[in-house]
């Protein structure tokens, strides 16, 4: 059991309790002898059934933002003293931006509002990077429809209609690709009336809600790459490690299902870093790369917990137990920890991916004509070629109940998605499919 310096047991509560991220930091604290709670809104979720977990606590979905804060509060003044770290962009946003009142039954430690907006905020998030010295990709941000009017005619399309920020939404989605003038107008519009139902009034986002506009880049074999790690308030304390996505849920944008490490990239870490000192950034973090115009532009930036959070503990990067020490204070044990991280095996191959959901998209995809069988049998060899070094998302023998229960949950997410998948279109090329998933070492 793993206790902090005055010799009490450390506890940590977390959210977001279907994600990768938390999944994996469950199974990693837990194994650290650390008391780990979880709170879910919904019975299929697969961190609440790990034998890691010591308890959870039913929630509404943390968008539904004032009912979910509500809930956290009532559930830290019955049990005060847990700490609470940031799970996905919404728990980022409200840990900071409520930090007073949580600190009250909470132990809560969170960079600045100003720091969390410059990294959550896309228009906000593409000056920071520029100041900072980092390539971003072409973006407009018309604040009316006149100004998007006169726009359209002149931008280079393809076009990505992009969410602002992941705070207060409905659906989470990655945005929308249109390729004239008149599909922007149109897509524009659409998704302007859709965040108008947002589920919160944030005085502190008064423009979350308007799209924001970036040059649409098809993913070449380089891949999308991360940069993951930790960064300590002081900046002394920096740790990270570096993969890439090769497999992701839909086209020409979706979530990761499969990723692969990479060894280390001086040029990219030192710009991580540099950016990370100059907003104030400490915690947990990802950043995501892809080459556009001859050089690695920087296109997002998660203040939180990640998917493939799994991949890189695995790869000794003790992420959660990291951010744990840092929240209380326990600054040698974390320089200890830190130090022994920072020790990387450069050479040993190590992959990630969610394989029940890997497996469906690519049957889906052939009962429905999408993919070529060249390209189907490259990704069910993928896996059996990595199965000695592979990471789940949730299946694990020593822990296998978070794996049935994400496999029960994507099967059914995945019956209510069919109509929208039928109707997403055409078969897409095998040319076109290899460029967009299929990576090569």
């Amino acid at each position: 059991m793993l206790t902090s310096s005055s010799g009490k047991r450390i506890s940590v509560l977390l959210t977001s309790a279907s994600s990768g991220g938390t999944i994996a930091a469950v199974r990693h604290l837990g194994a650290c002898g650390l008391d780990v709670r979880v709170v879910a809104s919904q019975r299929l979720a697969a961190a609440v059934w790990s034998r890691r977990a010591t308890g959870s606590y039913s929630a509404p979905p943390e968008t539904e933002y004032n009912q979910f804060l509500n809930r956290l509060l009532a559930i830290g003044k019955a049990d005060p003293g847990r700490i609470l770290l940031p799970t996905s962009d919404e728990t980022a946003w409200l840990y900071t931006a409520n930090a007073t009142l949580l600190e009250q039954h909470f132990c809560v430690h969170q960079p600045s509002i100003p720091c969390i907006l410059q990294l959550l905020d896309k228009r906000l998030f593409a000056d920071t990077a520029t100041s900072a010295g980092l390539a971003v990709l072409p973006s407009w941000d018309p604040l009316n429809a006149d100004e998007l009017a006169a726009l359209a005619p002149t931008l280079p399309y393809p076009i990505l209609i992009k969410p602002r920020m992941h705070v207060h939404r409905r659906r989470n989605d990655k945005g929308v690709v249109v390729r004239t003038a008149n599909e922007l107008l149109q897509h524009y519009q659409r998704f302007v009336e859709r965040e108008q139902d947002r589920p919160a009034d944030d005085i502190l986002l008064p423009d979350a809600g308007r799209p924001f506009l970036q040059q649409f880049v098809r993913v070449g074999h380089e891949g999308v790459q991360s940069i993951a790690g930790f960064i300590d308030r002081t900046g002394e304390l920096f740790v990270s490690r570096r993969s890439r996505k090769v497999f992701q849920r839909t086209q020409p944008l979706g979530v990761g299902v499969c990723y692969e490490s990479l060894p280390p990239a001086p040029a990219l870490t030192n710009a991580v870093y540099r950016l990370c000192r100059q907003v104030g950034f400490f915690g947990i973090f990802e950043v995501e790369f892809l080459w556009f115009d001859g050089r690695w532009v920087i296109i997002d930036f998660n203040p939180r917990f990640y998917n493939q959070m799994g991949l890189d503990i695995h790869r000794g990067m003790p992420l959660p137990l990291l951010a744990c020490l840092e929240t209380l204070g326990e600054t040698q044990t974390l320089r200890e920890a830190v130090t022994t991280a920072q020790t990387e095996d450069k050479i040993a191959r190590t992959v990630f991916s969610d394989r029940f959901t890997l497996r469906a998209i690519l049957a889906a995809k052939a009962i429905t004509s999408r993919i070529t069988h060249e390209d189907r049998q490259y990704w069910l060899g993928w896996t059996k070629r990595n199965v000695t070094h592979a990471v789940d998302v949730a299946a694990d023998h020593s822990d296998p109940i978070p794996g049935i229960i994400h496999a029960l949950s994507e099967t059914y997410l995945g019956l209510k998605a069919i109509p929208r998948f039928m109707q997403s279109g055409q078969r897409t090329s095998p040319v076109l499919e290899r460029t967009l998933t299929k990576v090569h070492s």
